[in-house]
């Protein structure tokens, strides 16, 4: 559907307002951003969950209480200025005074409590709710104008990180319906959106922050890494993301860094020949990871272990990367075929290109390993929507055995942001069931300091070396290229929220 959304006259009405003369006309200060997908949906409470809505929405239109330190993933003030954990089930929250939302509504507690309980909404299907709170209840109270207490139901020592994970909105969203036209706090006004085309935001006059220097932002998509590239090199575009390894030439504009992403393929292992774990061990083993460094990766990305990186608390060092053994590799689909397994069944491998540069290469060498040991596995490029719908509850009933390719990125610090979601039995990204495995990582959840950490390694040596639901691959490297009007320095959350106010002119 090609249809522009835009504002309401009323909000059109504030926005005009807020708008100087001087803004409206100082074009040298507008930017354009190219990404690889396109922004198909708007709704703030999926906006750490699903592909570029965070990227754009989070910190520039929808902020959250409290914010990450990049460098040491703690946190710090936002539009929260303090909080106390008053009992192990109560949390208190000072506010910042004087913050209003774009369309004049004050920021206050009451907009706080309307905006946590909204997450809980069933008709939103909160994806946001469901990877920060797992199966936590919250009763939010507001006791002042400045001061929220929430109460959970269990205990939830990771309260200040998961404030940093939740956009406020303001108290006109509507509460059972997905929001097409989101109003926060931010520096920046949801202006304009056409899905087949581009997204702009401009600036907030009102904003309660340091003003930034961009005035205004248009987000287009171009699905070719090497067209994203020459788009900035021309002049069409200031920042270009998610440029490919054999793109990233130019030393002057390109920057690559380690971001949060963690590359997979998921099983999932409800149907033969994946139920089996000799099979799933084998497709592990017949894998050469180092032969994809340099070449279909990039040289600075690093083969995982698990689906964090190492900064995040409940990381286990002791986990390795499988080993390249094809001749063990043939050995367990021998003795699974022996077993009655039908190893030879066809298996098809869910992709889509938004997710990495350079990814039907890497689906495609894959297949290639695995059909040296035996295993048949045929690859499915979809869109991102279809790609969605096929990697989360409830998943589709008519299919045959199946893997999918996903990325991850915990830029929480904290392994409850990963496991919860991929892999106990109520998760939303799930393909395990297991009591046991459910009940380890419940206890890790409520737990803190040593034994918290303990839990989640545990947990995380369990699913890797008994379960075995995925084949790990990299932690991953990510090339932006900026032009030579900005100044930009990514760093590791960037895949997940790109500030337009750390973009600053030369």
């Amino acid at each position: 559907m090609n249809r522009t959304m835009t504002l309401s006259a009323g909000a059109a009405f504030v926005l005009g307002a807020l708008l100087s003369p001087a803004q409206a006309q100082d074009a040298s200060k507008d930017v354009r951003i190219v990404m690889a997908s396109a922004v198909d949906v708007v709704e703030p409470c999926h906006m750490n969950s699903t592909g570029y809505i965070g990227l754009v929405l989070k910190g520039n239109v929808v902020e959250t209480l409290l914010k990450l330190d990049p460098k040491t993933s703690q946190p710090l003030p936002n539009l929260a200025t303090e909080w106390t954990q008053v009992d192990p089930t109560t949390w208190r929250i000072k506010l910042r005074d004087g913050v209003k939302f774009h369309d004049g509504t004050p920021f206050d507690a009451d907009a706080v409590v309307t905006a946590l309980n909204r997450q809980f909404v069933p008709e939103l299907a909160c994806r946001d709710m469901i990877r920060s709170f797992g199966s936590v209840k919250i009763q939010p109270k507001a006791l002042d104008k400045t001061t929220v207490e929430i109460v959970t139901s269990e205990p939830m020592p990771l309260m200040p990180l998961t404030l940093a994970q939740t956009g406020m909105t303001a108290p006109s969203t509507p509460m059972k319906e997905a929001s097409r036209q989101p109003i926060g706090t931010g520096p920046y006004v949801f202006t304009s959106w056409n899905p087949a085309q581009n997204l702009v935001f401009t600036r907030f006059d009102g904003y309660w922050g340091e003003k930034p220097q961009v005035a205004k932002a248009t987000y287009v998509w171009r699905s070719e890494p090497a067209l994203r590239a020459s788009m900035v090199e021309v002049g069409e575009a200031d920042l270009a993301l998610q440029i490919a390894p054999q793109d990233a030439v130019n030393k002057e504009t390109d920057i690559g860094y380690l971001n949060a992403d963690t590359s997979r393929v998921r099983f999932f292992m409800d149907k033969p020949p994946l139920n089996d774990v000799r099979v799933r061990e084998a497709m592990n083993l017949a894998v050469d990871r180092s032969a994809f460094i340099g070449t279909i990766v990039s040289p600075l990305s690093v083969p995982a272990s698990q689906f964090m990186l190492s900064n995040v608390n409940g990381y286990d060092p002791s986990l390795k990367p499988w080993p390249y053994d094809v001749a063990k590799a043939k050995a367990l689909i021998k003795e699974a075929k022996a077993a009655g397994v039908p190893v030879d069944k066809e298996i098809t491998l869910y992709g889509s290109e938004f997710m990495q540069a350079n990814l039907s290469e890497m689906l495609e060498t894959l297949a290639q390993y695995w059909a040296e040991i035996g295993v048949n596995v045929k690859i499915a490029m979809v869109d991102k929507i279809q790609h969605s719908s096929i990697r989360r509850k409830p998943y589709p009933t008519d299919r045959g055995p199946t893997m999918v390719h996903e990325l991850h990125d915990n830029v929480a610090g904290d392994a409850f942001y990963t496991m919860i979601v991929y892999y106990t039995s109520n998760g939303g990204l799930t393909n395990i069931y297991d009591p046991n495995l459910d009940k380890l990582l419940q206890d890790a959840s409520v737990s803190t300091g040593e034994r918290r950490r303990d839990l989640f390694q545990q947990a995380n040596r369990t699913i890797q070396r008994e379960v075995v639901p995925d084949v790990m691959l990299f932690h991953m490297v990510s090339y932006i290229r900026v032009g030579k009007r900005v100044s930009y320095q990514p760093d590791f959350t960037t895949q997940g929220k790109l500030e337009l106010s750390a973009i600053t002119f030369k």
